[in-house]
C-alpha cells in the first residue's frame, strides 16, 4: 500500500448515532476484581467503530467515548486494510505518525479496557465478510491482524527452513532392520531378571537370549555375563526391581546422501514395567542429530528441537552447548550401524578409515573422527593399519602426533620406531602408552614381552613412571612384583607405584640400603611404608624432606658441619644449629613461615651462602621461638617468629644475638671470610635487582610494603673488625 495514496481516501467522522450514544453513556466507577482490585472509570462503550470498503481498501475509523461526550468527531486511528495482499497499516492521527502495530499495541486509554466496543451492523458484517473472520468488531479485526502477522513470520522462517527442509529430503529412509538392530545391538545395557530363592536362584530370564539361562550366586544389581549369550548382564532381583529405564545410550547410522553422506545420532534406552519384565514396554530410539558431509568432508549440522516456540522441526546448527570442547572431550561413543558401511568405504568414504575403526572398536563416535580427520588426515593410515586404539587416542587429544609426517614413507619411522617394533604395535593394537615404550626399547636396546607391554598400558604405567627403580629391576620383575602387591594388598597399581617411591624416598632418607633387594622389594609393600613413616614421624614432613634431599643432597651434612661454629648458649638464649632438613621444615610448619615452601634457602645452604639458625629461650630449649637466616661469619639477613613476624620482645635478645655475632668469631677462619664476602655481594645485588623491579610482600601483615625495605631492615649485620690475623687459617 502507498501512503500518498492512502491520505487521498475519504476521511469518516463520527456519526449523529454514534455521537448520541457517547453524549449519554455516563462513566461509571468499577472494580478491577483479580487478587490486586481497583476502581477505575468505565463506559458501555468506550471506542466506536466505523468502517468501509473504498476501491480494495478497507478503512475503519476509531473514536474513543470521552472526546466524543465534548463533541470531538475526529478518530484517534485510523485502520487500512488491503484485504487482497494481507497488508494492514494504522494513521495516529494525533501523531500524525504511520504505524504497523496490531490494535493491540497501540495506546489506549485504561477505561478502553474495561468498556465495550461499538461497531453498527453494515461495518461488522464487512468485518466478517472482506477479513474472514468468525468474531466481528474490535476481537475481528485483531484476530486478522494476529492471523496476518503470523502469515509473515511462517513465510519468514520459510525463507530460513526451507533449504534445511531440502538438506533433509536427501537424507534416506531407515533401513529395513533398523527396530532390531536398536533392540539387540544399538542398546547394550542387557539384564538377567530372577525370582528370588533362599538356597540361590538357578535360572533367570536373559533380556537378550529371550528365554530362561542358568544363573548361580547372583545378587541384585550385580554385573556378570549370560553362561548362554555372553552378554554382559545386569542381574536383578524381580521382587526388588520396580519399574526402571536403562540408561540412555548413542547409536549412530551413516548413510549415502546426495554427492556426500549423512551421520546419523540417535539416542535410545528400555523401559520395563513392574510385572512384564519379560517384554520391555518399549525399546526407544529417538534420532536427535544429523551432520551432512560433502565428497571434501565439509559439514553442515543439524539438530531436532523446538523451532521458535513454533514447532518442533530440523534446525541447522549445534544442539551440543559448547559443541567443539564436547565432541572431543565429551562421552558420545555408541554403537555404529555396520551394514551401510561396507559400500561406503569403496566410495565416497575410502580415504577415511571410518570402516576399520567401527569394525574394531565396540564403539564410537564417528562425526568426532571425522571431524578430527579433517585437522588429522594420518588418522586414515593409523586406521587402515589396524592401530585404532592408537587412532583413537588421537581421535581425542589424550595423545599428541602432531610430528606425524606421510612424507616419511614408512609408518614406522613416521611413529619413530622400527619394523619389528611395528609389528608388534599392530599385532597388540598398541596406543600411546604402548608405543611409548616401543620407542624406549628402542632408545635402550632392550627388548620388554609384550605381555608386561600389555600389562602397563592397561595399568596407565609409563616408562617415566618407574624409573626409580629401574636401575635395579628388570621391567618383567617390575610388573610381576606389582601384580604381587596387588593380590597382597588390594590397592590400585598406579597407587603402589607411588607408594613405592615414596617408601624409597623415606628410606634413603633413614640412610637405608636401598641398593640391597630386601630393602628396594620388601615383601609387604603397604607394611614397610608404613614402618619408614613411623621412623621419619610426621609422613608430610618426611615426604618433603626426601624431595629436598634429592635436589640439594649436601644440605645434612653443611648443618652438622656448622653445628660447632654457630651454636652458642647463654643463660636467657641459645642459637641452635638444625642436623638435618626435616628440622628446618618442621621449624617452618611451627612457627607458619616459609621455610618449608620455598628451596631457595636450602639452595643458599647447598651454596654455603647463608645457613638457616633457630633462636630459642634457655630455659625452653626445644621450642621454636625465632628463625634465623645466617651468613658466614654471623651477618643476619633476617630474624622471623610466628607468622613471619618480629615481635617487642626481640629487643632484649637483640643484645644477645650482638653478643652471639662477637663470641663466633672466634670460631671463623679464611674460608668462612671468603664465604662472607661472598654472600654480602650476593645479598647487595638481590636487594639492587628487587629495587629496581619495585617487587611487593603479597599477603601477611606486611603486604603491599616493598620486600627490599623490610629486608634492608631487618639486616644486623656482624660489627667485628676484618683483620686477617683474627682468623685461624684452616
Amino acid at each position: 500500500m502507498k501512503i500518498e495514496e492512502l491520505k487521498k481516501l475519504r476521511k469518516l467522522y463520527a456519526t449523529k448515532e454514534m455521537m448520541q450514544k457517547a453524549g449519554i453513556d455516563v462513566p461509571k466507577r468499577v472494580s478491577t476484581g483479580g487478587y490486586y482490585k481497583k476502581l477505575v472509570e468505565s463506559y458501555k462503550n468506550g471506542v466506536y467503530m466505523r468502517g468501509q470498503n473504498l476501491g480494495g481498501i478497507f478503512k475503519i475509523a476509531f473514536f474513543l467515548a470521552d472526546r466524543m461526550r465534548v463533541g470531538i468527531k475526529e478518530p484517534v486511528y485510523e485502520l487500512f486494510i488491503n484485504y487482497e495482499s494481507g497488508e494492514f497499516i494504522t494513521y495516529d492521527v494525533s501523531l500524525k505518525s504511520w504505524r504497523n502495530a496490531k490494535l493491540d499495541m497501540l495506546e489506549w486509554p485504561e477505561y478502553v479496557y474495561h468498556s465495550g466496543k461499538f461497531v453498527n451492523a453494515e461495518c461488522n458484517r464487512s468485518i466478517k465478510n472482506l477479513l474472514k473472520v468468525t468474531s466481528g468488531g474490535f476481537k475481528g479485526i485483531l484476530d486478522y491482524q494476529l492471523n496476518v502477522r503470523a502469515d509473515q513470520l511462517k513465510k519468514k522462517h520459510k525463507r530460513e527452513t526451507n533449504p534445511w527442509d531440502l538438506d533433509m529430503d536427501e537424507v534416506p529412509e531407515l533401513p529395513k532392520d533398523w527396530n532390531k538392530w536398536v533392540e539387540k545391538v544399538g542398546i547394550t545395557s542387557n539384564y538377567i531378571f530372577y525370582e528370588y530363592q533362599r538356597n540361590g536362584a538357578k535360572t533367570g530370564y536373559c533380556s537378550w537370549c529371550e528365554k530362561d539361562v542358568p544363573i548361580a550366586k547372583v545378587k541384585h544389581n550385580m554385573i556378570g555375563k549370560c553362561k548362554c549369550c555372553g552378554h554382559e548382564v545386569t542381574f536383578k532381583s524381580i521382587g526388588k526391581t520396580g519399574n526402571f529405564y536403562s540408561p540412555e545410550e548413542y547409536m549412530y547410522l551413516v548413510q549415502k546422501c546426495d554427492d556426500g553422506f549423512v551421520i546419523r545420532e540417535f539416542r535410545g534406552h528400555r523401559r520395563y514395567m513392574k510385572g512384564s519384565y519379560k517384554k520391555p514396554v518399549e525399546n526407544y530410539a529417538s534420532e536427535r542429530r544429523r551432520t551432512i558431509y560433502n565428497e571434501y568432508y565439509s559439514s553442515k549440522n543439524y539438530y531436532f528441537g523446538d523451532y521458535k516456540n513454533t514447532e518442533m522441526r530440523w534446525i541447522k546448527g549445534y544442539e551440543r552447548s559448547n559443541y567443539y570442547y564436547s565432541s572431543y572431550y565429551g562421552d558420545y561413543a555408541g554403537k555404529v550401524y555396520g551394514k551401510t558401511l561396507p559400500s561406503l568405504s569403496k566410495d565416497i568414504l575410502r580415504k577415511s578409515g571410518l570402516y576399520e575403526m567401527v569394525k574394531n572398536m565396540d564403539k564410537l563416535d564417528p562425526e568426532t573422527y571425522i571431524n578430527s580427520l579433517r585437522g588429522k588426515p594420518y588418522l586414515e593410515q593409523l586406521a587402515k593399519a589396524g592401530l585404532t586404539r592408537l587412532a583413537y587416542q588421537v581421535m581425542k587429544g589424550t595423545f599428541c602426533l602432531d610430528n606425524f609426517h606421510t612424507s616419511v614413507g614408512e609408518l614406522s619411522k613416521a611413529l619413530l620406531i622400527d619394523k619389528q617394533r611395528m609389528k608388534r604395535l599392530r599385532e597388540n593394537n598398541g596406543g600411546n602408552i604402548y608405543i611409548k615404550w616401543l620407542r624406549d626399547e628402542k632408545n635402550r636396546n632392550k627388548i620388554v614381552s609384550d605381555e608386561v607391554l600389555k600389562f602397563f598400558e592397561a595399568e596407565k604405567i609409563e616408562p617415566d613412571s618407574i624409573s626409580f627403580i629401574r636401575d635395579r629391576m628388570s621391567e618383567v620383575k617390575i610388573a610381576n612384583y606389582l601384580k604381587k602387591q596387588y593380590r597382597l594388598n588390594g590397592r590400585k597399581i598406579i597407587e603402589l607405584i607411588s607408594t613405592w617411591q615414596d617408601y624409597l624416598s623415606m628410606a634413603n632418607r633413614l640412610k637405608m640400603d636401598v641398593k640391597q633387594e630386601l630393602i628396594y622389594k620388601p615383601k609387604d609393600l603397604i607394611q614397610s611404608h608404613n614402618i619408614v613413616v613411623s621412623l621419619c614421624g610426621d609422613v608430610e614432613i618426611a615426604k618433603r624432606a626426601a624431595e629436598i634431599a634429592e635436589e640439594f643432597p649436601n644440605v645434612d651434612a653443611i648443618c652438622r658441619e656448622v653445628k660447632e661454629k654457630y651454636e652458642f648458649v647463654d643463660k636467657k638464649y641459645a642459637v641452635i644449629v638444625p642436623q638435618k632438613i626435616e628440622d628446618i621444615i618442621y621449624e617452618g610448619k611451627i612457627l607458619g613461615h616459609c621455610l618449608d615452601r620455598h628451596d631457595i634457602y636450602f639452595d643458599r645452604i647447598e651454596r654455603k651462602e647463608s645457613f638457616i639458625m633457630f633462636l630459642r629461650k634457655t630455659e625452653e630449649i626445644d621450642k621454636p621461638y625465632y628463625t634465623l637466616e645466617v651468613e658466614p661469619k654471623g651477618t643476619i639477613r633476617q630474624k622471623r617468629t610466628v607468622g613471619d613476624k618480629q615481635n617487642p620482645d626481640f629487643k632484649e635478645a637483640k643484645k644477645f644475638l650482638e653478643k652471639w655475632q662477637r663470641e663466633i668469631q672466634k670460631n671463623m677462619n679464611m674460608k668462612d671470610a671468603e664465604l662472607a664476602t661472598e654472600s654480602a655481594n650476593l645479598r647487595v645485588k638481590e636487594f639492587e635487582e628487587l629495587r629496581l623491579k619495585k617487587v611487593k610482600i603479597r599477603g601477611g601483615h606486611l603486604a603491599g610494603k616493598l620486600l627490599v625495605e623490610i629486608l634492608e631492615a631487618d639486616l644486623m649485620e656482624a660489627d667485628v673488625e676484618s683483620r686477617e690475623g683474627e682468623y685461624i687459617v684452616a
